[in-house]
């Protein structure tokens, strides 16, 4: 059974923040690679594209078990989500989500040139150059750790 996810963890996921995912190879070592979000259900399930269809891929292939940290550096939040993967590689929640895709992809990049003009920059680089999706992953959610240390959360409690 999947674990919900709340609001500032559907925040932090959606909002184009950085992503990172970890699977592991058949000799047991680790691959982390950045990943887009491009859905979460808030049942607990996190959907991510796969786009060069590398070692993320071949390690799925042979252990679901995936580790996903997502984090805002500015606000000083993040989540490591652990679970099990499942690769879709068609149909309609396949369809939908790579036309989610693309037009986050559109907003992404129109921002970051208007943003590269602004400062009189440009790193040559852009999301208009991303391959087609071609395999979705599905994330089902068994264990959420907070990256925060304790002793610097905000408590929801005022002090008396």
């Amino acid at each position: 059974m999947a674990i919900r996810l709340n609001e500032e963890m559907q925040h932090l996921l959606i909002k184009g923040n950085v992503a990172v995912v970890g699977t592991v190879n058949a000799r047991g070592t680790p691959n982390l690679s950045l990943k887009g979000v491009v859905h979460v259900d808030p049942e607990g399930y996190i959907y991510f594209f796969d786009l060069y269809h590398g070692k993320t891929r071949s390690n799925l292939k042979r252990n679901h078990a995936v580790t996903l940290a997502v984090f805002n550096v500015r606000e000083f939040k993040g989540y490591q989500f652990q679970g099990q993967a499942t690769v879709i590689e068609s149909g309609p929640l396949f369809d939908d989500l790579v036309k989610t895709w693309a037009a986050k992809r559109r907003k992404l990049s129109s921002q970051r040139i208007i943003d590269n003009i602004q400062r009189g920059f440009s790193h040559g680089r852009s999301e208009i150059h991303f391959p087609k999706p071609r395999y979705l992953v599905k994330l089902e959610v068994k264990r959420i750790h907070n990256l925060v240390p304790p002793a610097l959360r905000v408590s929801a409690k005022p002090r008396t």
